[in-house]
């Protein structure tokens, strides 16, 4: 009987043992999955950043072409503007003062 007992007792001591090593085990592949998982996060952001920055990049260079383009044309719109301000200035200044003094 004694023996019996004793085969109990070492029987439990070993599921115990197992069970401790098996919750070990599980917080270190938890500890891993985490780590892994922290790892997988930081590559994703990461890598949006970059194509967030490459994006920027080239919106800012369109943006500037764009600027460039605009500026230019309003450039020769003053241009024109002014050269039809000099043609024709002293024939609508005569022509308003026609109309005033008619």
């Amino acid at each position: 009987m004694d023996d019996v007992i004793k085969k109990l007792v070492e029987i439990d001591e070993q599921a115990k043992a197992f069970n401790e090593e098996t919750k070990k085990q599980r917080e270190q592949y938890e500890i891993k999955i985490k780590k892994e998982s922290e790892k997988v996060y930081e590559k994703y952001m990461d890598d949006a950043k970059a194509e967030v920055e490459a994006q920027k990049k080239i919106i800012e260079s369109e943006s500037e072409e764009k600027f460039k383009k605009n500026k230019s044309l309003r450039e020769k719109q003053i241009e024109a503007l002014n050269q039809k301000f000099d043609e024709n200035a002293d024939k609508w200044v005569e022509m308003i003062v026609n109309d005033v003094l008619a």
